[in-house]
């Protein structure tokens, strides 16, 4: 498993978010995740359900805007 993957699974929402804000809005292109990386963590936080529901649809925004 990924660093990325432990800690979307283990960490709290806050580090979560600013880790997703950094990864989906602020890093270069050459270091940013896949769509097919983004689809698991949206189904990972979806997983863990109430709290982390809101960062689940920030992935699922993400990636309506990229295919848009």
């Amino acid at each position: 498993m990924s660093e990325l993957n432990r800690l979307i699974q283990t960490e709290s929402v806050a580090v979560i978010e600013e880790t997703l804000n950094f990864l989906l809005y602020e890093c270069s292109i050459d270091d940013a995740p896949t769509a097919e990386e983004i689809a698991i963590w949206r189904d990972m936080l979806a997983a863990r359900g109430r709290k982390f529901l809101r960062l689940s649809k920030i992935c699922q925004t993400w990636l309506d805007e990229e295919a848009a």
